[in-house]
């Protein structure tokens, strides 16, 4: 594809942009009011798997206002040319037609080499960029690193990539000069397990036994033997640097260390992987406490699918319920059901977009599972 077929692309689908805008013929009709907060750029490695995404996208958008530019890159495909295509994604709020600009672009052949200039020349300057890359990630490629750079945030979703991918953006983001912000949709999911293995120690007499773990046992739903996943990875690293636990290396093996010395048991396990679950997914913790006699056992465990049939007007395969159980020595034992809502993609985006772009924690969970990583740890 030529500079001058580039630009007259360009130029179409801005006229086309343009003419969303032009009053009603209709005066009757409701006006549409454009929105845009954001530019929302996504990515994707096939125009198959972007159009799957498209309803994803136009979900996040009824609720943040953005231009969105979607992206397919398909350097293998033959027809070296860009195409593309703009509409707006409209919602009605208050009596007002509220919308977002879509413009789908798709790539293919050599004229990847230039998709990102394409995908550039369609963001509304002054106001914050997210690049959401959709697959696996390798870090020198061009068009990448274009968007990359020009970026205020990147997200990814290493449940669908790899947890190798996100160590890789994140060592890369730290070598760059004005780097952007780095997110994860995984990290976003395990908000509730945060939140629950947290509440094992909410009681005043069981706090000091936080700082007093000795096992620690993850399950994550795959085949025995697979690689650990990214959800209970950033979980442990999420639990370790809140605790302070350091790493040391013995016999070739990565041990555990808690501030006064003690050293904790990691156990990795799998579970059946059902139908509908996405691989590596975090379906069981449990950790076990002891100081001066008294001993703790908490465990939440994940009835992966369980959430079918319930009757729940959202309830999918993933749509499933976490059991919470604790038991100390000297009480009784305690146990809640909490069941969770539909696992929709465009929630967890728009609950990682709205999140602040910075997240000390998530960056220390991230630096402690490359040590992780670095042993080739298996379920």
């Amino acid at each position: 594809m030529s500079n001058g077929s580039a630009t007259r692309l360009i130029a179409r689908l801005e006229k086309e942009l343009r003419d969303l805008w032009s009053p009603p013929e209709d005066p009757t009709a409701i006006p549409m009011s454009r929105v845009c907060t954001m530019n929302i750029e996504v990515v994707a490695g096939s125009h198959e798997l972007l159009e799957r995404y498209t309803p994803v996208i136009d979900e996040v958008t009824s609720s943040i206002p953005s231009r969105v530019i979607l992206a397919s890159i398909e350097p293998d495909t033959a027809g070296d040319e860009i195409t593309g295509s703009a509409t707006a994604v409209c919602s009605i709020e208050g009596g007002h037609n509220i919308c977002s600009e879509r413009i789908t672009l798709r790539a293919t052949g050599n004229a990847c080499a230039r998709s990102a200039s394409a995908i550039e020349a369609f963001l509304v300057p002054e106001i914050p960029t997210a690049l959401v890359w959709l697959g696996r990630v390798h870090v020198d490629d061009p068009v990448f690193q274009d968007l990359a750079n020009d970026a205020h945030r990147i997200v990814l979703d290493s449940m669908y990539t790899s947890l190798a991918s996100l160590l890789q953006v994140v060592s890369w983001a730290r070598k760059q000069a004005n780097a952007p912000e780095i997110s994860d949709m995984a990290w976003t999911r395990l908000a509730s397990w945060q939140e629950m293995t947290a509440r094992f120690f909410d009681n005043p007499e069981a706090r000091h036994l936080a700082s007093r773990i000795t096992k620690i046992t993850l399950r994550q739903a795959s085949e025995p033997g697979a690689r650990l996943g990214p959800e209970p990875a950033l979980l442990l690293g999420w639990i370790a640097t809140r605790l302070e636990w350091k790493t040391s290396r013995l016999g070739g093996k990565t041990r555990f260390k808690r501030p006064d010395g003690g050293t904790v048991t990691i156990e990795l396990g799998s579970v059946p992987l059902p139908e509908g679950i996405a691989p590596q997914t975090l379906a069981a913790v449990a950790l076990e406490a002891e100081l001066d006699g008294i001993t703790m056992t908490g465990s939440i465990e994940r009835e992966l699918g369980s959430g079918a049939g319930s009757g729940q007007e959202d309830a999918t395969l993933d749509a499933d319920v976490m059991v919470w159980k604790l038991h100390t020595s000297g009480g009784p034992p305690l146990e809640q059901r909490v069941r969770l809502g539909a696992n929709k993609a465009a929630k967890w985006l728009e609950r990682t977009l709205h999140r602040p772009k910075h997240d000390p924690a998530f960056d220390e969970s991230v630096a402690f599972a490359e040590h992780i990583v670095q042993d080739g740890l298996t379920v």
